[in-house]
């Protein structure tokens, strides 16, 4: 390492790390075999993965590989699983809402992208002035530098090289859930969806009268908000089956079904399967 890419010495010993702030970069030398997952769901994260491998999952998205000079878009309220699989240097960055800072003219070509293409689980490399980037976060880190204002600055700085390096359709589809025609009301549904997962209760959570709520959610989602917010218990419970120890009925209990019919019958709708050979799927599949 050169004079600007100052680590921490020591690797971490925990198995899960946290932010202890919502906002900001954190830098990590993780050992190999280490398990962590991102408790702080009320943010946006951009995972940079400077050195070594790691296994990611992802709301569905399950078991993906991550290499050196690679980053991932980590969105608000998605469940978060990784394994290093070799000794690994990670930068944490963690905001609120990236699409605020893109033109009109920019978003409308992110639009029109995201409405034509199914959101996928996108890494992208890193090019030189992504490297610059993230080497100035660890500098900033170490000597514990990370007012406010300084992390606005940095997220603008990211967003601008992603806009000057690389191509639109790569950057609609890294952020893909978060892109939308009102960036706002999509980050207010996505930020509280979990915290009330029943229309009427995150129509009154987010302060809009249920009709134009519904009005709006179908404006941006494409969907009713009722048929969007199964398919968000579907992708959770999937992560769930894949990645978590909960017994079947703790899953069961945790997403709202009285009884395991109910719950056997929304997997093979959801699914085409039953929970039990789902998780067997996915255990064969890692």
């Amino acid at each position: 390492m050169n004079n600007h890419q100052v680590a921490i010495k020591k690797p971490l010993s925990l198995r899960i790390f946290s932010l202890a702030q919502p906002t900001g970069f954190k830098y990590h030398e993780v050992k190999e075999d280490h398990v962590f997952s991102l408790e702080n769901k009320d943010y946006n994260h951009v995972l940079f993965l400077l050195e070594g491998k790691l296994k990611i999952s992802c709301n569905n998205f399950v078991n993906r590989r991550m290499n050196s000079k690679e980053f991932v878009f980590i969105p608000i309220s998605a469940d978060v699983k990784c394994k290093t699989l070799s000794h690994s240097q990670i930068v944490l960055f963690s905001f609120d809402n990236p699409m605020v800072h893109f033109d009109k003219e920019y978003m409308n070509g992110l639009l029109e992208h995201c409405s034509h293409t199914e959101q996928t689980f996108i890494k992208l490399p890193f090019y030189e002035p992504i490297e610059n980037f993230v080497n100035h976060l660890i500098l900033y880190a170490e000597h514990k530098i990370n007012k406010k204002l300084l992390q606005d600055i940095k997220e603008m700085e990211l967003l601008t090289i992603l806009k000057s390096f690389y191509k639109r359709e790569e950057i609609a589809n890294f952020f893909h859930p978060v892109v939308g025609k009102s960036p706002h009301f999509r980050m207010q549904v996505l930020r509280n969806y979990r915290k009330e997962p029943h229309v009427d209760g995150l129509a009154q959570r987010i302060g809009i009268e249920k009709r134009s709520f519904s009005f709006q959610f179908k404006e941006e989602f494409n969907m009713s908000p009722y048929q969007w917010l199964l398919n968000q218990k579907a992708k959770h419970i999937h992560f769930s089956l894949a990645e978590s120890d909960k017994t079947l009925d703790e899953i069961r209990t945790e997403f709202g079904f009285k009884f395991a019919g109910h719950f056997t019958r929304f997997c093979k709708k959801q699914f085409n399967c039953t929970p039990i050979r789902l998780r067997r799927q996915l255990a064969y599949e890692s």
